[in-house]
């Protein structure tokens, strides 16, 4: 009898055992996800920022003797060239020069931050959560991007010809490289971040986070949220906050058809 009660004590223990195997090939569970020591990390963390930081550096110095061109033809496809750009300290141009190198570097090598990123999390994260993560990253730098391409394209050149034509007949007009370049800069990230909004409505109501008829019936409360921010939070002299608050509302609109087909399609 305690032979019998030992083969069976056995057998159990071997079906946890076979059953533990099972839950950790799973695919449902980080696979590699190893117990480290913190130290290891923060070695692995320091490893994979400088593997990301040298590029950086050297494509930020490769492109500084290149600055001068490059930052000529941006101002001249938004400002006449009869139109001088002027500096107002010794520092403020070679300023600008290393801001939009370090900015043109960063834009280079941000494929590569995300996968030093991506590779960082890999071990510690589900399956499901790395196909999220590309999901997510990749579909959202192409909206940032888009964002910026329109603001250049479109949105800078109507506020630059609405600025310079409203002041023509008034004043001699001294444009400041530095404060252009910021008004560029202010422009573009606005735009990048505000093309977002389909994909985050996408997004919201493809996990479940919110409904198409959700924000259909919040739409108002939206709208004057967004209205709002662009009057009373960012308002600014150039309109830029009020073209902003106009494609918002568009960009909205826009993912509203955009979950109302997710929403039928998942029905």
């Amino acid at each position: 009898m305690n032979k019998g009660m030992k083969k069976a004590e056995v057998s159990v223990k071997k079906g946890r055992k076979d059953k533990r195997d099972e839950r950790d090939l799973s695919v449902d569970g980080p696979i590699g996800d190893v117990e480290l020591p913190i130290m290891e990390h923060l070695l692995e963390l320091r490893r994979r920022l400088i593997v990301v930081l040298i590029p950086l550096g050297i494509v930020t110095l490769a492109v500084f003797p290149f600055s001068n061109i490059s930052l000529r033809f941006i101002f001249i496809n938004l400002i006449s060239k009869d139109m001088p750009i002027f500096v107002y300290s010794p520092m403020e141009w070679m300023g600008v020069r290393l801001l939009f190198s370090f900015l043109f570097a960063l834009s280079v090598t941000i494929p590569l931050l995300i996968y030093e990123i991506f590779a960082f999390m890999r071990p510690g994260l589900y399956p499901s959560e790395r196909k999220f993560f590309l999901m997510v990253t990749i579909p959202s730098l192409c909206c940032y991007g888009l964002g910026a391409v329109f603001a250049y394209l479109f949105v800078l050149p109507l506020v630059f010809h609405y600025l310079i034509a409203y002041s023509g007949d008034i004043a001699q007009i001294a444009l400041s490289a530095k404060r252009i370049f910021s008004l560029i800069l202010y422009t573009a990230v606005g735009f990048g971040l505000i093309f977002q909004i389909p994909f985050v409505m996408a997004l919201a109501v493809k996990t479940k986070l919110v409904t198409y008829s959700w924000l259909r019936d919040k739409r108002w409360i939206i709208y004057g949220l967004i209205i709002g921010i662009a009057f009373f939070v960012i308002a600014d002299p150039t309109g830029i906050s009020m073209i902003m608050a106009v494609v918002s509302i568009a960009l909205f609109e826009l993912g509203l058809l955009i979950t109302r087909y997710l929403g039928r399609k998942a029905m």
